[in-house]
């Protein structure tokens, strides 16, 4: 008990948030919703990145330069929502905040990989 205590005050103080005491229903939905609404996004960076401009940017006559920044756009955007999601999750002390921490490091750790690479590329 005190472990899980001293490890959520760490992450409080972290995301720089200091959780209410009375959750509602809607602050609860809100935070899923939001938290959906980056792994969406996610999604949609997927799908952009691997099957909209390999094959659409060609067939355009465009350069593959435009598709590099738009991607990294993408993955800031994706990251951005992501953090917004979960420092919601730990304002409101959301009962699954820790579960949805995991999945937002990984998630998180993947965008940044990706984020590297696109930079990578752009510079070199």
């Amino acid at each position: 008990m005190q472990l899980t205590l001293s490890f959520d005050r760490t992450v409080e103080r972290i995301l720089r948030v200091t959780p209410v005491e009375a959750r509602t229903v809607t602050e609860e939905r809100s935070a899923e919703n939001t938290f959906m609404a980056s792994m969406l996004f996610t999604g949609i960076r997927c799908l952009l990145e691997y099957i909209v401009l390999p094959f659409v940017l060609p067939l355009l006559n465009l350069s593959n330069t435009i598709a590099v920044p738009l991607v990294l756009a993408v993955n800031l955007i994706a990251l951005t929502a992501l953090i917004h999601s979960v420092r919601k999750f730990w304002a409101i002390d959301y009962k699954h905040k820790r579960a949805f921490l995991g999945v937002a490091i990984i998630g998180g750790a993947i965008l940044i990989l990706f984020m590297v690479g696109n930079l990578r590329a752009l510079l070199g």
